[in-house]
């Protein structure tokens, strides 16, 4: 395999890694924003909501952020390839 292909496949591996993780640590933020609503509706502080209620949103929102995050590490490191040939 050429350099520049193995680089750009390390890149593109990277920005997987970056993706997963974005998404791994967005999605433990909004499990701990449901526990924390649930809590303050148990002690009558707050109305209740339901898990795909906080969920639906912080998936989706957590897709998008860690794409964006993705792609820019992603585009960095291939247009870094490019330039080396």
């Amino acid at each position: 395999m050429p350099r520049t292909r193995w680089f750009a496949v390390m890149w593109v591996v990277l920005a997987a890694v970056v993706w997963l993780g974005m998404f791994d640590v967005l999605i433990s933020r909004g499990v701990k924003e449901y526990l924390y609503r649930s809590a303050e509706h148990e002690l009558g502080r707050g109305p209740a909501v339901t898990m795909p209620e906080i969920m639906g949103q912080t998936i989706h929102g957590a897709a998008v952020d860690s794409s964006i995050w993705a792609l820019l590490v992603g585009g960095a490191g291939l247009l870094t390839v490019s330039r080396m040939r």
